[in-house]
């Protein structure tokens, strides 16, 4: 992860210092520590039978990898009425916020920062609309767990065969 150098305040150079144990960013013209806190994320594992679709990122950071549809939260948005917009934009396919059920929370490192995902479950049958990569999507279609375990190197992180693992069993479950 980068490191930060310059305080967002007032552009002075920053330094380190110990605070609750931690080791953190301090400005010393401010007074003020510069807290590095993750990204909020939401996003959505639509399960068909035994299968997830994921998206082919499209964009950095980690274009190319494979991942459940996802995106930033707006300010102002609930996690499931975020992930229910991303999924729409990413994918084509149109879920209400009330339908989604929080499966896992998925922590990854990009190059810049850290993102937390809430990510959700839904089934294929209490989704409109039709398949089609958008926004950053270069490509969606569905997984097997299998597959995603044999083309581990191409998932975004292993942790997303273990949430789509989780949404799987939980679509199951409440059929």
């Amino acid at each position: 992860m980068k490191n930060l150098n310059y305080c967002y305040r007032c552009g002075s150079e920053l330094s380190k210092k110990i605070e609750e144990e931690r080791e953190r960013y301090y400005c010393n013209k401010c007074g003020k520590f510069v807290y590095r806190n993750s990204v909020p994320v939401g996003g959505v594992f639509v399960v068909k039978n035994e299968e997830v679709l994921l998206i082919k990122r499209g964009g950095e950071p980690n274009k190319g990898t494979w991942s459940y549809p996802a995106g930033y939260l707006e300010y102002d948005e609930k996690p499931e009425e975020g992930a229910a917009r991303e999924l729409e934009e990413e994918t084509g396919l149109k879920a209400r916020p009330e339908d989604l059920k929080l499966v896992a929370t998925i922590q990854l490192e990009h190059p810049d920062k850290y993102v937390v995902g809430n990510a959700y479950t839904v089934s294929f049958k209490d989704v409109e609309g039709e398949i089609r990569p958008g926004d950053d999507a270069e490509d969606a279609r569905f997984w097997s767990i299998e597959e995603m375990d044999s083309h581990v190197d191409e998932m975004e992180s292993p942790k997303i065969i273990d949430a789509a693992e989780k949404a799987m069993k939980l679509v199951k479950d409440s059929n």
